[in-house]
Formats: C-alpha cells, structure tokens, sequence
C-alpha cells in the first residue's frame, strides 16, 4: 500500500468510495481534495481515502473511508497519521471530527467526544456541521501535540 497525496484524477474514485461507504459527496470537489489523501493497492487501485479541511485557524478530518475489501489492514490508521501530521505541519494543533460510525475507532486513535457547543463558529458553520452530517453525529477533537510538548521520554534525543 501507498499513501499519496490525492489529485484531481483521483476526484471520481475519492466520490465513488465516499458513496459505497454511506458519507457525504455533495461538496467533494476538486479544489476540497486539495486536503486529501488517497492509499493504493499495490496495482494502483483507490483503497483508502482521507481528508483534511481548512476552516479558518481549525482544520476538520472529514471523509475518512476504506474499500471494503481492505478492512481491518491498517489503511485507516495510517491515513489518520498522515493526516494528524499534516495538520501538524501547518501549525494546526486541534483535529475536528463528526462520525456516525466510527466514534471507536477515533477513541482508540486519541480523539475524545466533545459537545457541538464546544467546537469553534469556523467549524460549526461549514457545510458538514450546518447541513451533510446528521445532528445526531458525535462530534469529536484531537489536541495535537508537538515535538516540544511530548514528554521528555518521547522527546528526540540528540547528541
């Protein structure tokens, strides 16, 4: 598996994934997949999908989603990484989040359910909060940490 950063060639595939997978398609467009990231298969086949949307000072992983042939690999573990480090590489330190299905899987990748009342007016104004997410979603965050702020035992040692 490769993971790459996603292209408007790929915009069909990313819909197509999006669809078989139930989530939202409506404003996938070619200038959203800017954010995102595409895994493939060893014979160049779409696999895994993933995203990350600039709102402002926040950033909202959104439209995470693997074939599901694939399951239970690792693709979306590793998209999950890659994007966090994204974020992190822009200087983001907070990773928003809806899902209807996948709330344990982001508890187990760190992320923490946190109230619609708690989340920035950037997030809560863009199209997945106002309109493609049910209410019902759980709404989650990941604070980031960086380098400097790991612990001393995770921190790089140099010599």
């Amino acid at each position: 598996m490769q993971i790459r950063i996603a292209d408007e060639a790929d915009l069909c595939e990313i819909q197509s994934l999006l669809r078989a997978n139930n989530l939202p398609v409506e404003d996938v467009s070619s200038a959203l997949i800017e954010g995102f990231l595409v895994a493939e298969s060893a014979s160049g086949s779409v696999i895994g999908i993933g995203g990350l949307e600039q709102l402002g000072s926040s950033v909202l992983l959104r439209s995470l989603a693997v074939a599901q042939e694939a399951r239970g690999t690792g693709i979306a573990r590793a998209l999950v990484a890659r994007l966090e480090d994204n974020a992190r590489s822009c200087g983001r330190q907070d990773v928003w989040l809806l899902t209807t299905t996948a709330e344990q899987f982001f508890e187990r990748a760190g992320y923490e359910r946190v109230s619609r009342e708690d989340v920035p007016g950037e997030v809560r104004l863009c199209r997945q909060f106002t309109a493609l997410c049910p209410s019902t979603a759980s709404c989650m965050l990941k604070r980031l940490r960086t380098a400097s702020s790991a612990p001393i035992a995770e921190r790089p040692v140099s010599n």
